[in-house]
Order: C-alpha cells, then sequence, then structure tokens
C-alpha cells in the first residue's frame, strides 16, 4: 500500500476486558485494518469500561475475601437492583428504564498522567486492575502480544495531539452507543474529534431509541459521522430517523471478517491447564439469570445426553454448571479454543453466538433479560440477529424441546458470506471515499 493510500487510523471502543466477545470484536477489526495495511492505533482513556475501574475492582477484591453468605448477599442486592431499574410502560408495550443513564464525563486528568509516570506504577496498576490468572492473561493479550498498538489519553492535549496525529478515526463494535451499557461515554461518541475523517463500523445501541435525557446530544455528535455501519437493524432505522439520513449501513460485526481457519489459529495459543473431555457442553454466561442458567444446562445434558460440562467464568459467578469444570483462569484464546472444540454449546452472550455460527457447533441460546419481551435493550440485537439466520427457535424454551432442531448451515454460510462482502466492501469504501 503506497502513503497516499495508507491510513492514520484511531480505533476507539470498549477496551479489553474479561469479557471475551468484547476483547474479540476489537481485535477483529483491529487485525483487518492492519491486513488493509492501514496504520491503526487502539486509543482509550480509561472510561470505556466504568464496571471495571476503580468501584469494581474494590469490589471484587471484597467478593474474593468475604465470607460467601455475605458475597451472596450483596450480588442479591445487586439482581434486585438491576431488577428495579426496569419498569413495564403501558404506554410504549415495551420495557423502560426507570433512572436516567449515566453520563461519564471525558477524562481530563493531569495527576493520572502524572502518576503514571512515577516508576514502577505499571507494576500497581497491573496487580490491582489484573488482579487474578484470567485478567492477566487479558493483560497479556491486550499489551504483551502485540494484538494492539494502544495508546493511553489523560488530557485535552493529548486529544488535541492524537487528532492532530489522525486521518480517521473508527468507531468499533459492541454496544459503545447504548447508554444503559457503560453509559454515555463521550469518547465513544468522538466528541474530541474535530476537522477529521469519523467512520463508525458494526458499533450497537441495542436500544430502540435513545433515552431522552441524551438523545440530542448523541445526535450531535453522530451528525458529524462521515459514514455510519451499524450492528442492527432496529438501529439502521433510528439513526436514519433521527439524522435524516438515507446512508445509514448495516454490516456484521468484526469478528465475522475473520475466517474460520484464522480463528482456529488464534485459538491454537490457547494454554488451557486441565485434561479436555472428549465430548462437553460449553457454557458462557455474562447475565444475571443464574438459576435458569442452571436448570436450562440441565436439560441440555439431560436431552443431548453429553455429560461433560464447561464453564468459562467471565463475571466471577463462581458457579459450576452442569457439574463439571469451572474454568476461572480462561482468557480470550481459551474461550476460543474451547467454544471451536465443543459438541454442544449453552450461552447468553451474543459474541459466543457469533463464534458457535462461525465454527458450526450446535448451540442453544437463553435471553440475557427474562420475560420483557422483544422491545427489550439487550434482547433487540439477539432477536435481529436469529431472524437473520432464521434460527428463532435456536432461542431457548423450557416448556419446549424445538432448539434441538439441527440448523441449515449451508443457508446460514450463504447468508455469512454476503453479509460478510457487503461489510467489508463498506469498510473499504468509508476509508477510501
Amino acid at each position: 500500500m503506497d502513503m497516499e493510500t495508507k491510513k492514520k487510523i484511531k480505533m476507539v471502543t470498549f477496551t479489553p476486558q474479561a469479557n471475551f466477545g468484547t476483547c474479540l470484536q476489537s481485535y477483529a477489526l483491529n487485525t483487518i485494518l492492519r491486513k488493509m495495511g492501514h496504520d491503526v492505533e487502539f486509543i482509550y482513556n480509561g472510561s470505556e469500561n466504568p464496571a471495571y475501574g476503580i468501584k469494581g475492582t474494590i469490589k471484587d477484591i471484597l467478593k474474593n475475601n468475604l465470607p460467601s453468605f455475605i458475597v451472596e448477599g450483596i450480588r442479591r442486592r445487586e439482581r434486585k437492583h438491576r431488577i428495579a431499574k426496569e419498569q413495564p410502560s403501558p404506554s410504549l408495550g415495551k420495557v423502560a428504564y426507570s433512572v436516567p443513564p449515566t453520563i461519564v464525563p471525558l477524562r481530563d486528568s493531569k495527576w493520572r498522567y502524572l502518576l503514571s509516570k512515577m516508576p514502577f506504577y505499571e507494576q500497581i496498576y497491573k496487580w490491582i486492575k489484573y488482579r487474578n490468572r484470567q485478567w492477566r492473561k487479558v493483560y497479556q493479550f491486550a499489551f504483551k502480544d502485540g494484538n494492539y498498538n494502544m495508546r493511553r489519553l489523560y488530557t485535552a492535549e493529548h486529544y488535541n495531539d492524537v487528532v492532530n496525529d489522525a486521518d480517521i478515526f473508527i468507531t468499533g463494535s459492541d454496544q459503545i452507543w447504548n447508554p444503559y451499557c457503560c453509559g454515555f461515554n463521550p469518547i465513544l461518541f468522538l466528541e474530541f474529534v474535530n476537522g477529521k475523517k469519523c467512520i463508525s463500523y458494526s458499533s450497537s445501541i441495542a436500544r430502540p431509541s435513545f433515552p431522552k435525557e441524551v438523545e440530542d446530544r448523541a445526535k450531535k455528535d453522530l451528525q458529524k459521522f462521515a459514514h455510519i455501519a451499524v450492528r442492527e437493524s432496529s438501529s439502521v432505522d433510528l439513526l436514519r430517523n433521527l439524522l435524516h439520513r438515507d446512508d445509514i449501513h448495516l454490516v456484521v460485526d468484526p469478528t465475522y471478517l475473520l475466517s474460520k481457519e484464522e480463528w482456529t489459529a488464534f485459538g491454537e495459543r490457547a494454554n488451557i491447564e486441565f485434561k479436555i473431555p472428549e465430548r462437553y457442553i460449553f457454557c458462557y454466561f455474562i447475565g444475571f439469570r443464574r438459576e435458569d442458567y442452571v436448570a436450562m444446562v440441565e436439560d441440555v445434558k439431560e436431552k443431548t445426553g453429553i455429560k461433560d460440562v464447561i464453564t468459562v467464568d467471565c463475571t466471577n459467578n463462581k458457579i459450576n454448571y452442569g457439574n463439571g469444570i469451572l474454568y476461572k483462569d480462561g482468557g480470550p484464546y481459551e474461550f476460543i479454543y474451547l467454544l471451536n472444540h465443543a459438541s454442544f454449546v449453552c450461552m447468553d452472550s451474543f459474541h459466543a453466538t457469533v463464534f458457535a455460527l462461525k465454527f458450526k457447533v450446535d448451540f442453544v441460546h437463553i435471553l440475557k433479560n427474562a420475560g420483557d419481551g422483544s422491545e427489550s435493550s439487550q434482547n433487540l440485537r439477539m432477536y435481529d440477529l436469529f431472524a437473520r439466520y432464521n434460527i428463532l427457535y435456536k432461542l431457548y424454551d423450557k416448556n419446549s424441546s424445538e432448539w434441538l432442531a439441527p440448523i441449515n448451515w449451508n443457508e446460514v454460510d450463504l447468508i455469512i458470506q454476503e453479509e460478510v462482502k457487503l461489510s467489508m466492501n463498506y469498510l473499504i469504501n468509508a476509508i477510501s471515499n
């Protein structure tokens, strides 16, 4: 690629964490942009995943050291709080959140920057945030294995410097534009960027609308984007109406853009510390329907005849589903390897579903939010995904065995191939046009 077509691209999305869909969508987009010949830098300011900030760290330290009955009491309060936030709205016929979304400030912190320059800062930071073997694997993946060129922004001067250094800014995938996921975050809407091309690729809102508290601000931010592509068809309609634009595109998640062979090679970098059963059910749950997950896994064991279960834990739930193996130390490589070699997959995760489709592993998906209809903020994206591939029957129903029906892989493959082709064309044209 010559210097005129090679671009300095600054990528913005959720930073890698022990939620492996979040890790792998950024890895995939970063890898594709590099393969296209561009100079890619992953910029962040440390506020992209507030749940994993100082407050989240303190919570996890307490949970790991307090007696189990106290920890379970904390979890019950958290679940009760989450349920209380969602109130049915008779006028809308769907769930409406009873509290406004959190608005995250754009960080401008000279003291954090000065602190980062002190001796032993990296070791102390790593000890606090990357506090167990799983998180240390995430740290290795993000900062040591050459998967990214990471650049942290601390001050207003840093934001100005990165704008001056860039040709293009790209917001990546995941629910970065869902204000009820990790707050309304100005860095993820590129509020600090002026005078440079802004592109979105597969950014997700995962809601039928923006809350009124942030709608005008979101509209102002998104108006400066030269090209917008989102992950759900519902988001296409939302943004076309909000921005009065007919050039909003639907594209696949970045994880689709890498081939099955590339992801298999990625998984071969795994370091798994136990003997893997010949046949097993792979479980990956990131939501809070724990009792429902337990019942579903037992149902799947009985109806598939597969007795061994491996659960990769990513939210410190410490629940050993199906009386199998609870793998608390798995990182991104181990996640891919174990899912790829599974006989069946149980999940509530968008990205686990994508990888099951990629590897052609049979599965059943349980919706993350129970009993709140197709307009739910988190469920909407799953209905959209399953409808595209005509596999809505793969959504778990405890009163039915329809989810056992086989998938027509040839039909799904043809749809995905066309989606990947259109998505790559969008990305190439958005960068070059």
